[in-house]
């Protein structure tokens, strides 16, 4: 899929897989670095894969969260709403469905055919926490629903789209959806006790050098 939002330039692609309780992201990052995460919805975890230092992450897959922003539960709650309108994608029979929040407009088109979507990956590496997921994937959460099309306005301008430009059925070994042979597991715990100067992968040193 290609996702583009504004104020960033171009568009990033991104390859998901899924399998019997597992989904994997694969995205390329900038200057030639990769990053990737694996859905484990068996065991309500999340690998979070750093090619470039051969590791690897697990994480919860719910994570705790600190107390509701006083907004978040002042607003009332939105759903999705079927617009009874029908679109072909890529072979597939979509139906466009709409939703509104408190700051944005979202047109889904979605299908039945492909599977439960789990969301996109947000980050959440070693260093710094993840980001919020948009609201409409909040409101597909639970639904036996994959998203082949979506288009979300802010304030009358388009402000993000995703787009699914291919679908390739094929065999995937197990292996695929678990940290590659080889790699280590992080350990934040060993990490603060000084096993590894420097800090996280890819940060800087307290005296600013590499």
């Amino acid at each position: 899929m290609k996702i583009t939002s504004s104020g960033k330039e171009g568009g990033q692609t991104i390859d998901m897989s899924m399998k019997d309780g597992f989904m994997r992201t694969d995205m390329a990052m900038g200057r030639g670095g990769a990053a990737g995460m694996i859905m484990d919805f068996k065991n309500q975890q999340m690998i979070i894969l750093m090619a470039a230092q051969k590791m690897y992450m697990v994480r919860p897959m719910q994570m705790p969260t600190g107390s509701p922003r006083p907004e978040a539960s002042q607003a009332p709650k939105a759903e999705l709403v079927d617009t009874g309108v029908k679109e072909t994608i890529l072979g597939y029979t979509c139906t466009k469905y709409t939703y509104t929040g408190a700051k944005e407009t979202s047109e889904i088109w979605v299908t039945d055919q492909l599977g439960t979507f789990g969301g996109l990956f947000h980050g959440g590496g070693p260093g710094g926490p993840s980001q919020r997921p948009a609201a409409w994937e909040g409101a597909l959460k639970g639904r036996a629903f994959f998203p082949m099309r979506v288009v979300t306005t802010t304030s009358g301008s388009k402000t993000f789209t995703l787009e699914v430009t291919s679908v390739e059925k094929t065999s995937l070994p197990d292996s695929y959806f678990s940290a590659p042979a080889g790699w280590q597991k992080f350990d934040m715990g060993a990490m603060m006790g000084g096993a590894m100067p420097g800090g996280f992968p890819g940060a800087r040193s307290s005296d600013g050098n590499n």
